[in-house]
């Protein structure tokens, strides 16, 4: 009997999959808009899967800690990282990460896209995209320009904008909320945030809006121009955001989550929030396994482009 039991095979973890809590670890502040997509994500992805979503946030490095703590996680699918455009940019920027982003990382799946806003500090004296570089030309101190950290999505967005001035004093922060917050407070004279979280202070007038990084007005902000019309197509980033996984986690367990993903991305409820959030679902072609990995390998050789011809190091 006792050697019968030893052969008995055991149930695969795949299906019982979720049989623990799920950790999603966002890799920057609260506050930010990848913080605000997981927290209108989590709840309805728990429910396509039957269990329960715990969010941790492990910022720092620009989104690099998050990705690392995922990378020496467990590939059992307990624990996934919510990431945007900062991870392809931190492949592309970054000549040593403590993990390899495409051999230690799954994409599961690509789950939205949004503008970023450049967000300006309320006392600016200027009102419009020209005037805004007009006056970072012709002040006399270099414009502060506050961001999530080298390599993430809100220090490549504001690049153009420094660039076309000739002169501004990057400032990085743990996180896009504690570096629009010091725009709000006038710390700091410049941000690029994604719009989910830059419409609330651009409508109550706590920050100007300058322009949007999608090559049309988003219709949460149709008076904002978009930052190519003054810069040019190359000045715009797609700040979108990808569900990754440990890579070597089974096939049936990556199967189940992109199942839930797509079962959470068609419910009511989370499209109105993410409609009233400026965010759009991810194009399908991106949400499968194939997609997904040909997205990033293809946003990574972008950004290296982009830190070539603008000469940026890491720190």
């Amino acid at each position: 009997m006792a050697a019968a039991t030893l052969l008995c095979p055991r149930p695969a973890r795949s299906q019982t999959y979720p049989d623990r809590p799920i950790t999603l670890v966002i890799p920057f502040a609260p506050g930010g808009g990848t913080d605000v997509l997981a927290r209108i994500l989590a709840p309805v992805l728990a429910e396509k899967l039957g269990g329960t979503i715990v969010i941790e946030t492990v910022s720092g490095a620009a989104g690099n800690m998050g990705s690392a703590r995922t990378a020496r996680s467990n590939p059992d699918g307990t624990t996934l990282l919510l990431h945007n455009v900062g991870f392809a940019i931190n492949a592309a920027l970054y000549r040593t990460l403590p993990f390899e982003s495409e051999r230690d990382l799954l994409p599961v799946a690509f789950v939205s896209d949004s503008p970023l806003v450049i967000l300006g500090r309320k006392t600016i004296p200027a009102d419009t995209l020209p005037e805004l570089i007009a006056w970072m030309k012709s002040s006399p101190t270099p414009a502060t320009l506050a961001h999530a950290g080298v390599g993430s999505a809100s220090h490549f967005a504001i690049v153009p904008l420094a660039t076309a001035a000739g002169k501004a004093d990057m400032i990085p922060y743990r996180g896009g909320g504690p570096a629009m917050q010091d725009v709000i407070g006038g710390h700091a004279d410049l941000t690029a945030t994604p719009l989910q979280a830059a419409v609330g202070p651009a409508s109550e007038g706590l920050a100007k809006a300058f322009a949007v990084t999608s090559a049309e007005r988003a219709p949460m902000m149709p008076t904002v121009p978009s930052l190519a019309d003054a810069l040019g197509p190359k000045s715009l980033t797609n700040f979108w955001s990808l569900l990754l996984t440990r890579a070597g986690t089974p096939q049936a367990i990556t199967d189940r989550l992109r199942a839930a993903l797509e079962a959470a991305l068609v419910e009511p409820q989370l499209l109105d929030a993410f409609a009233k959030a400026g965010v759009t679902v991810s194009a399908k072609q991106y949400r499968s396994e194939a997609g997904a990995k040909a997205l990033l390998h293809q946003e990574i050789e972008h950004w290296r482009e982009v830190v070539r011809e603008n000469r940026i190091e890491a720190p």
